[in-house]
């Protein structure tokens, strides 16, 4: 019952979006922008500024877990790519593809079918939490060896997600008041972020095909979808997670490889058939791990 109500409906959605691709061929970027550049921000904006009961005890050791979390995967990536003897572009695609997770597109659909309103909550935490720190990791890693990677991380300021952040921030340490008109209407642009971000996920999944390394690429999905929840489970133990909060971090950084890495892939010819190959089958595979750690987390 745990994939017939949480997974499929996800799986249905990004279908639909792999089927419009298909079907229609439409114009990708601009639905992209819209997503990514109006609904998101308004869905981060509105999630930081509802109250949260545990939330001053949640942040500090989230913060924590990100850096424990992330810097134990960079450390495995390089272990593994060298025991899989990688030249320095296919570690660095292997690198990309392990250490970041799908917590946006994937993790937010699925903290809030599994968990509600509240898991969602969580959910835009962990978001905003890994979003700079590991796309600030992922453009290092892309640009080893190539030229100006400054520009590449300068292009991240120009993202409205980072400033729907900022706002977010200052309003709550101001205790400014919103009217709850106002509120109403971010809120509910934000709500389209969700079926959105699974579109997109779709449409790009429709233009991805395996290529490249076939053993790089099943190492990379076995430690982001069986690793990567075991290493959480462990680090929310010894931070003492407890609760809805573990619940939600030890799942959204169990999802599948992230989409941004190939971005980053491509712009620096870091082998990108590779990491696209990775995002497409950890994504399927994701069907079965996921079912499975849900079944152990309890919904």
């Amino acid at each position: 019952m745990v994939f017939v109500n949480i997974l499929l409906p996800i799986f249905m959605i990004i279908g639909l979006g792999v089927l419009f691709e298909k079907l229609k061929q439409p114009d990708f970027k601009s639905i992209s922008n819209l997503t990514l550049y109006f609904f998101t921000p308004c869905l981060i904006f509105a999630g930081l500024l509802k109250e949260h009961s545990q939330m001053s005890v949640f942040l500090p050791k989230a913060i924590l877990f990100m850096l424990l979390l992330t810097l134990s995967f960079w450390g495995l990536s390089l272990l593994a790519g060298r025991l899989l003897k990688l030249d320095a572009g296919r570690q660095s695609a292997f690198s990309l593809t392990t250490i970041m997770m799908n917590s946006g597109n994937y993790g937010l659909p699925l903290v809030l079918f599994a968990y509600g309103p509240e898991g969602l909550a969580y959910g835009v935490i962990v978001l905003v939490l890994f979003t700079f720190p590991l796309g600030t990791l992922a453009v290092y890693i892309a640009s080893r060896g190539r030229d100006n990677p400054a520009k590449a991380l300068l292009e991240m300021f120009r993202v409205p997600l980072f400033y729907a952040i900022i706002l977010a921030t200052v309003w709550r340490c101001f205790s400014w008041p919103l009217p709850g008109i106002v509120f109403k209407a971010v809120d509910m642009v934000g709500q389209a972020a969700i079926p959105g971000l699974l579109m997109l996920l779709g449409m790009q999944l429709a233009r991805t095909r395996i290529k490249g390394d076939l053993p790089a690429i099943g190492i990379s999905s076995l430690l982001r979808l069986v690793v990567s929840p075991l290493l959480a489970t462990l680090l929310c133990a010894v931070l003492g997670i407890h609760g809805l909060p573990r619940k939600v971090l030890i799942l959204q950084t169990s999802t599948p490889a992230a989409i941004i890495p190939l971005l980053y892939a491509v712009n620096y010819d870091t082998h990108p058939e590779m990491v696209a190959g990775t995002i497409l089958v950890s994504t399927l595979l994701s069907a079965l791990s996921l079912t499975v750690l849900l079944s152990v987390l309890g919904v």
